[in-house]
C-alpha cells in the first residue's frame, strides 16, 4: 500500500474524538510499564537514553553521614579537650605547661574545623586535620605527662573515628602511625612500659585496627549496594524496561524543560504520536517473543531516525513518542521539518524486518502538533493523540497533523 502523508494547518484540523475509546494518554495516565526480560539479543546495541546516573560522592548519603559525624566527633573532641584545660587551671589534673599550651592549641584548631565544615569539599582536609592533630595531640600527653600512665588509651580512640571518617586506608595508616610512635619513643619516656605492656598494647591496637577494618568493609559495601539498587530504582521509574526508551513520566520531564526553553528563545516543538498497525495481529498470530523484538527493533529505527537531542518514548504497547523540542521560530520551516522527520520514520518503519524466519512488514499511524512554550502540556499530547486516531481512521500508514 503506498504511504500516503495528509496535512492539516492547526486550525484547519478539528480533531475526531474516537467514541467509546479512550485516548493513549489518558490509557497510559495511571499505569506503569511492567519489567519485561526479555530472552534474547540483538545483534546492536538498543540503548536508546544515558540511564540516571548515581549521585557523585560529595553529595550521596554514605559523605552525608560522614560530615555529621565529623562535626560530631569535632564537638566531642572540644568538649573532652576543653574538660582537659578546666581541670589543670582548677588544679584538679595537672597536665604540665607544654600539655596545657597543646590542649588549649587543639581546641582552638577545632572550633575553626568546625566553622569551615559547612563546605562539602572542605570535608577531606578537614578530616585529616583533625586525624593527625589529634595523634599530636596523644604524642604531647606520651611524652609530657608521665604521671597518667593509661595516656596510651587516647591511640585507642582514634582509631574507629579514623577509619569512618578516612576509610581503610586513613584507618590503617593511623594504626601503623601509632604503633611506631609508642614503640619508638617508650624507651625513652621518663617512665617506660615493660615489654609485657608494650605487647598488650601492640596487640589491641592491631585488634581494634582489624575491627574497624572489618566494620567499615562491611558498611560501605551494604551502603553501596543499597545505593545501587536506589539507583536501578529510579533507572526503572524512568525508562522502559524492554526497549530502554524513556517511559511517559521521564517524557513529561523532557517535554516541560523543552517548554521552558522554547518559552524563553521563541523555538516551535513537536510531538508525534505514532501507534504500529495491526500489531496485534502479530502477537496473537506469532506470539509476545517475536512482538518483543518487533518492538525493540522499532525503537532502534526510531532512534536512529532523530537527532541527539530529540527524545523517543514508548507508552506502552505499540504506542510511542517521539519529542522534537526545537524547531527554530519559524512556523512554516518547524511544520516542513517535523513532517520530514515524520516521513522518514514512516519509511524506515516499513521496511521488512525478519525475526525467527518471519518476515515483518509493520507501518505507523502517525499523529503530528507543533508547540509553543506557551501551550499547555495537555493540550500538546491530546492534539497528537487525537491526530494519531484521525490516521487511523483515514486508513492507516500516513501522517495527519494537528
Amino acid at each position: 500500500m503506498p504511504r500516503r502523508c495528509n496535512g492539516f494547518t492547526a486550525q484547519g484540523l478539528k480533531p475526531v474524538p474516537q467514541k467509546g475509546k479512550e485516548s493513549v494518554w489518558d490509557r497510559h495516565r495511571h499505569t506503569t510499564t511492567p519489567t519485561i526480560e526479555p530472552p534474547y539479543e540483538l545483534g546492536e546495541p538498543v540503548c536508546m537514553i544515558a540511564r540516571p546516573s548515581t549521585p557523585p560522592a560529595e553529595t550521596d548519603g554514605y559523605r552525608l553521614f560522614q560530615r555529621h559525624f565529623l562535626n560530631a566527633l569535632l564537638i566531642g573532641a572540644f568538649v573532652i579537650a576543653g574538660a582537659f584545660v578546666a581541670a589543670d587551671l582548677a588544679g584538679l589534673n595537672p597536665l604540665g605547661e607544654v600539655q596545657l599550651k597543646a590542649t588549649a592549641l587543639f581546641c582552638v584548631l577545632v572550633v575553626v574545623l568546625f566553622l569551615f565544615n559547612r563546605h562539602p569539599r572542605a570535608y577531606l582536609p578537614i578530616a585529616l586535620l583533625l586525624s593527625t592533630s589529634s595523634l599530636a595531640l596523644y604524642t604531647s600527653a606520651l611524652l609530657h605527662v608521665p604521671t597518667d600512665e593509661l595516656r596510651v588509651v587516647w591511640y585507642f580512640m582514634g582509631i574507629g573515628g579514623t577509619y569512618i571518617l578516612l576509610g581503610r586506608i586513613g584507618g590503617a595508616l593511623y594504626t601503623a602511625t601509632a604503633l611506631v610512635v609508642i614503640l619508638g619513643l617508650n624507651p625513652s619516656l621518663p617512665k617506660p612500659y615493660s615489654a609485657h605492656a608494650i605487647v598488650t598494647l601492640t596487640l589491641a591496637l592491631l585488634w581494634g585496627s582489624l575491627f574497624f577494618f572489618a566494620f567499615t568493609t562491611l558498611a560501605t559495601g551494604l551502603y553501596r549496594r543499597l545505593n545501587d539498587a536506589n539507583a536501578h530504582l529510579h533507572a526503572l521509574s524512568m525508562i522502559d524496561p524492554l526497549t530502554d526508551l524513556p517511559n511517559r513520566r521521564l517524557l513529561l520531564d523532557r517535554l516541560a524543560l523543552a517548554l521552558a526553553t522554547n518559552r524563553r528563545s521563541g523555538a516551535l516543538g513537536g510531538l508525534m504520536f505514532l501507534d504500529l498497525d495491526r500489531f496485534k495481529n502479530i502477537n496473537d498470530s506469532l506470539g509476545h517473543d517475536i512482538g518483543d523484538l518487533l518492538l525493540v527493533e522499532v525503537a532502534r529505527r526510531l532512534r536512529a531516525s532523530v537527532r541527539e537531542m530529540d527524545t523517543v518514548a514508548r507508552l506502552g504497547g505499540d504506542e510511542f513518542i517521539v519529542l522534537l523540542p526545537d524547531l527554530g521560530r519559524d512556523g512554516e520551516a518547524a511544520r516542513e521539518g517535523a513532517g520530514k522527520v515524520a516521513s522518514k520514520i514512516s519509511e524506515t518503519l516499513s521496511q521488512p524486518v525478519t525475526f525467527d524466519r518471519h518476515t515483518l512488514h509493520v507501518t505507523p499511524s502517525i499523529g503530528l502538533t507543533l508547540f509553543t512554550g506557551d501551550t499547555p502540556v495537555e493540550d500538546i499530547v491530546k492534539r497528537a493523540d487525537s491526530a494519531m486516531y484521525e490516521s487511523k481512521r483515514l486508513g492507516r500508514n500516513r501522517v495527519t497533523y494537528g
